[in-house]
């Protein structure tokens, strides 16, 4: 296996790793197991567990980040901005599920485990999210609100939902038969009305509008 091959079949590992077991509880042997290399390639190319764990982090943040960037540069309208960065929150985590786990995991330890490059990465996340407010407030679209308490609205919501998946599917099929599951569209409409009902001045303002 060649070098840069080896380095990112260890990140993949490392991740579904790190995301179940977290940083404590998960070990090299078995991450070097699931990515079918020698444990010593582990400490070749990243060094302790920590090292590990951090590369790890850093991979999935700064791509939330620069997918979270990509998005705010081709929106404009602040409306349209809030409800896209949600969106495009939600697609990541669809396609990562890795990425709530490691995220709720870290927050539950107080980012004791994380290094500042990787907490930085996450950060721009909210960054985006409060100048998008502090726009629309200035624009008179948005009433005030505390970009944090919006950003643990939205962002929670999301990741509850990612992260009781499995929860839901086996417990309430048990306990409530007749539950009706939320869809990803039925989630993402509910944090548009948040926008459109809550912050939109009008409060009946469409965030989805073309």
């Amino acid at each position: 296996m060649a070098t840069e091959e080896t380095r990112e079949s260890l990140l993949k590992a490392a991740t579904k790793v790190f995301a179940e077991k977290g940083f404590s509880g998960s070990r090299v042997d078995e991450i070097a197991r699931r990515a079918r290399v020698n444990k010593a390639m582990i400490y070749y190319h990243f060094g302790p567990k920590q090292k590990l764990y951090q590369a790890v982090l850093l991979r999935l943040f700064s791509a939330v980040r620069e997918e979270m960037e990509r998005i705010a540069a081709g929106e404009a309208d602040a409306q349209r901005r809030l409800a896209a960065l949600y969106a495009g929150l939600a697609a990541m985590f669809e396609r990562e599920p890795a990425l709530p786990r490691i995220m709720l995991r870290e927050f539950l330890a107080g980012g004791r485990n994380m290094e500042i490059d990787a907490a930085r990465a996450l950060y721009r996340v909210f960054d985006l999210v409060r100048g998008t407010l502090e726009r629309g407030r200035k624009e008179g679209v948005f009433r005030p609100a505390h970009p944090l308490l919006v950003h643990m609205n939205m962002a929670g919501t999301l990741l509850l939902y990612h992260i009781t998946g499995p929860f839901r599917a086996r417990m309430m099929a048990a306990i409530a038969p007749a539950f009706e599951e939320l869809t990803p569209e039925a989630v993402l409409a509910y944090l548009g009305d948040v926008i459109t009902r809550t912050l939109a001045t009008n409060g009946v303002a469409d965030a989805h509008r073309s």
